[in-house]
């Protein structure tokens, strides 16, 4: 019995040996070398063809507008931040004018300083993030088109090589056949040597090689390639300042740092300079050279409502229109499309509620002004700080900001809520709703 249980307790130790080792399970699932296909698709092939894009390309297109998003609202606040600091120096200034609380003038000074340099460098590193998104936004964009021209070309593409190449093969054999005839019927005429008539070989070439497709991998990694060398070969200013997320990203970077008293965002044509990197600090409207036209107009504070045309209310959550220099509470008029009486290309439609206007509106031509959103936010936070002027303290409060805002760029972006305009809180600046000019425009010079 003993050594039975011995034995037995032997054998799992002796099985050991008997599992795969890891070279051996990694030689299996090497793949064999490429081999080019030698017959058409057949339709099992082409149906697995036009299955190839679905849900990871679109989870690439998801995650990528996600990152824009993030970058462009991380650099929106480290630079309203650093503004917030810097009106609140411009306020401590007055009092050290004044000769009072001068014993922390130098290190408030010195940590302004140190603050501008933290935010300049994370916003340069932002703005590289940004062109990086957007390279990787083009590439998403090239393989959807390359998948969607392999499922329209390559059957047919595939079907045609193969045609022409055995038709080659068949000439080919057929001109070896002749020639090998002529030869013996030369020899037998020559040395009256039997003339051997047997038929020449079959379908398979002389040479024993086989035809030779060009795979719909081999297809799509060539447009893939001749796409990306045609994207690359583009200066800057047509890679990143003709796409709309980077001239968001640049508009609301200069409207946080700025505010309504800066200088104008310079021309998008002036943004990179003839070396391809960004131009340091285009800002000045005289560097803008002939860009000015009809569609370069400023908005100032002069020319916003903060009403809506609708509702008579404050914004919650304005909406402009493409077509025309007109914004609306969100809700409100989607409520109007839903039930309008028009329709453009099957989509419901309404005339612009503006009077005189007479534009057609549909859903769809209407979006989030950031650039707006933000200056209505202003106004309504300079109405409510003017209120408060009456009670204003004597001593003045550093605006709060975290430490990690100013060290780096891995600030936690805002969230929806920081493009809204919230809830009436304060007194409206004005009743009536003036021009805005084309929101599409306005951008320009912002």
């Amino acid at each position: 019995m003993t050594s039975r249980n011995r034995h037995s307790t032997s054998r799992p130790i002796a099985s050991r040996p008997s599992v795969a080792p890891t070279p051996s399970r990694t030689a299996t699932e090497e793949l064999p070398p490429y081999k080019k296909p030698s017959h058409p698709l057949d339709a099992e092939a082409t149906r697995a063809l036009r299955d190839l894009q679905g849900r990871s390309l679109n989870d690439v297109k998801r995650h990528n507008t996600q990152a824009v998003t993030a970058i462009r609202s991380t650099a929106e606040s480290v630079n309203d931040m650093l503004r917030d600091h810097a009106h609140y120096l411009e306020r401590r200034q007055k009092k050290w004018d004044a000769g009072k609380s001068l014993d922390d003038k130098e290190e408030e000074e010195q940590t302004m300083k140190e603050l501008q340099q933290k935010v300049d460098e994370a916003t340069a590193k932002l703005e590289e993030s940004m062109r990086a998104m957007v390279d990787s936004g083009m590439a998403a964009q090239r393989i959807d088109q390359t998948l969607d021209w392999l499922r329209q070309n390559a059957p047919r593409h595939l079907e045609e090589e193969y045609h022409t190449q055995v038709t080659q093969r068949a000439t080919q054999r057929q001109s070896q056949s002749q020639a090998e005839s002529q030869r013996r019927r030369t020899q037998g005429a020559d040395g009256d040597e039997e003339i051997d008539d047997a038929p020449t070989p079959g379908p398979t070439p002389l040479d024993g090689s086989r035809v030779a497709l060009t795979g719909a991998s081999e297809l799509f990694t060539s447009r893939m390639q001749s796409q990306k060398d045609s994207y690359t070969a583009l200066s800057l200013t047509a890679r990143y300042a003709r796409n709309n997320d980077y001239r968001d990203f640049k508009r609301i970077v200069h409207d946080a740092k700025y505010g309504d008293d800066g200088p104008p965002l310079g021309h998008e044509d002036t943004w990179f300079t003839e070396s391809g990197s960004p131009a340091p600090g285009i800002t000045d409207s005289t560097q803008r050279g002939d860009f000015d036209d009809d569609d370069d107009i400023v908005v100032d504070k002069a020319t916003i409502s903060t009403r809506c045309p609708l509702t008579f209310q404050q914004y919650k959550e304005p909406y402009t229109s493409f077509k025309c220099p007109h914004t609306f509470e969100k809700n409100a008029v989607l409520d109007m499309i839903r039930t309008g009486p028009h329709r453009i290309g099957g989509a419901r439609a309404i005339e612009c509620p503006v009077p005189g206007c007479g534009q057609m509106l549909t859903s769809d031509d209407l979006r989030t002004d950031a650039i707006l959103v933000r200056k209505i936010k202003r106004i309504q936070q300079a109405e409510a700080e003017e209120a408060e002027e009456s009670s204003d303290d004597d001593e003045v409060q550093a605006p709060r900001r975290s430490a990690q805002n100013a060290d780096d760029s891995d600030v936690a972006p805002h969230s929806a809520s920081r493009v809204q305009v919230p809830s009436s809180q304060q007194r409206p600046r004005a009743s009536n709703f003036e021009d805005l000019g084309d929101p599409s425009e306005s951008d320009e010079d912002m």
